[in-house]
């Protein structure tokens, strides 16, 4: 073999390699992208799960002193109804807001979820409202209306759960 062709087979080979060198680099930055895209939704998702799981403890927190304030003789109803209307800005405020970004960043299984924890802890609050519409002050609820309150906490508690566990599923894919 002469030295020009040698020279031509050699240039061949090293345009070939360069090239499947360049291809296998494309794809590697494809992948990385993709893995970095993933990995920024993942971050994306977990922060409004976290901020919506936030706020749903915040009302939660907030019901269950409200509770322990209703079946307590002497009470303060004046005090119950202020934060009651505290509560009902959260869930119409913050909550709602923190809802939104999970809905829109969701799974819709988790949309659902946040808007069936939404309902629960809307339901709860309109309970205690009615149970304090025309009662004076120092009265308490009666065990079965404190029952019933309880009913609503559990339920949203319950609701908490199922998101927190889907939540968790949607994260880890």
């Amino acid at each position: 073999m002469d030295a020009g062709v040698a020279a031509v087979l050699g240039a061949a080979v090293g345009v070939v390699g360069t090239t499947l060198a360049a291809a296998v680099a494309g794809i590697a930055a494809q992948r990385q992208t993709r893995a970095e895209h993933r990995q920024w939704r993942r971050q994306l998702r977990r922060d409004a799960y976290a901020a919506f799981t936030a706020k749903a403890d915040e009302a939660q927190r907030l019901l269950k002193n409200i509770d322990r304030e209703l079946i307590r003789p002497g009470n303060d109803l004046d005090a119950i109804r202020a934060e009651t209307d505290r509560l009902r800005e959260i869930l119409d405020g913050s909550l709602a807001e923190a809802q939104a970004i999970v809905e829109i960043e969701g799974p819709e299984e988790l949309a659902h979820a946040a808007e069936e924890l939404a309902r629960s802890l809307s339901a709860c609050v309109a309970d205690i409202q009615a149970h304090t519409i025309g009662r004076s002050s120092g009265t308490p609820v009666t065990q079965s209306e404190s029952q019933q309150i309880r009913r609503y906490t559990d339920h949203m508690s319950a609701k908490r759960g199922q998101f927190v566990d889907r939540a968790r599923k949607a994260i880890d894919v």
